[in-house]
């Protein structure tokens, strides 16, 4: 009866060691997705770290700030800073991305993300007199730290921008 009982209870608990293994490949391969909501821009420039997970006036990886655009108008723009190098992934969804691409796909950042830049994040439709924010994910290299994120710009509202960010790991 000892044998009978201690038999059951290994078949019974099979499923739940099968299910540990699992779990842990789960956890593993979860990434850490920031989302971000900015300053109103009308406020002034607003400049955030992508390391410290905060604003950062002094240290910063990604500008907000109006642009003059002439005639006296300004328009919202995102730019990255001189130690940043970009490349873009339209190919992917943005919680796909999960590997670091190649070294020789990042190129200077400089004004390609601005208003009337290569990438602009933010584009103004003078036709209809609305803001819209791109569907490309943006993933920068830190040549201070060699640190890589993955940005995806979401909203756009009455000077107000939302983006989520992560880390991207060589694993």
């Amino acid at each position: 009866m000892k044998r009978l009982l201690f038999g059951v209870s290994i078949i019974m608990m099979l499923p739940f060691i099968g299910c540990d293994d699992n779990k842990a490949d789960e956890t593993k391969n979860l990434m850490n997705i920031i989302e971000v909501t900015t300053d109103n821009v009308n406020d002034g420039p607003y400049y955030f770290n992508f390391i410290e997970s905060a604003k950062n006036s002094a240290s910063w990886h990604l500008s907000y700030e109006n642009l003059d655009a002439g005639g006296g108008n300004y328009i919202p723009s995102f730019s990255l800073s001189n130690a940043v190098m970009l490349t873009i992934d339209n190919s992917s969804k943005f919680e796909e991305i999960t590997t670091i691409p190649v070294t020789n796909l990042f190129s200077s950042s400089n004004g390609k993300l601005s208003y009337g830049g290569d990438n602009e994040v933010l584009t103004y439709d003078m036709q209809v007199h609305k803001i819209s924010v791109s569907n490309s994910n943006y993933i920068i290299y830190d040549t201070v730290t060699y640190k890589v994120f993955k940005i995806h710009f979401d909203e756009y509202s009455g000077g107000v921008a939302i983006f989520r960010y992560a880390e991207l790991t060589s694993n």
